[in-house]
């Protein structure tokens, strides 16, 4: 795992735990995914809905006073899962949007725009370059792959 070096330096001190704005509807806080990383349990660790559950906003990492990359860490991880075939089926699936439509989000219907009064339609807005790319990537192949 290319973040782990200096994951020896955990404590449990529960730091990265105290700082997550989530942890509380985590069954396995971030502290016990470290102490579970730390003692082999890579199986286990690597099917937790909890990697996948991160925010990605990097208080467990600011805050830990080992200086342990704690979201680097589940990055890590998330990427182990995907090379074996464990990532959810509802991030499959939000893959999947992403590479079909090229934005994980539709633009909203244009009587609700007409409501809010926006315009009809969004300006210039091309998804073909973001597909291509998506395609063309790990990820894309991962996500065609059923992974």
């Amino acid at each position: 795992m290319p973040n782990a070096e200096d994951l020896s330096a955990c404590f449990a001190c529960s730091t990265c735990t105290a700082a997550c704005p989530i942890a509380n509807v985590w069954d396995i806080k971030p502290h016990q995914l470290i102490r579970m990383i730390l003692l082999g349990m890579r199986e286990k660790v690597l099917s937790s809905k909890e990697i996948w559950l991160c925010l990605t906003c990097f208080e467990c990492q600011e805050r830990c006073p080992q200086l342990v990359r704690v979201t680097d860490i589940f990055f890590d991880c998330k990427n182990l899962a995907a090379e074996e075939g464990s990532v959810p089926s509802s991030i499959i699936a939000l893959g999947k949007e992403l590479i079909e439509k090229g934005q994980l989000y539709t633009v909203t219907a244009d009587w609700e725009r007409e409501d809010l009064d926006l315009e009809p339609e969004v300006p210039g807005l091309s998804t073909d370059p973001v597909k291509k790319i998506l395609s063309e990537t790990r990820t894309g192949r991962l996500v065609k792959e059923g992974k």
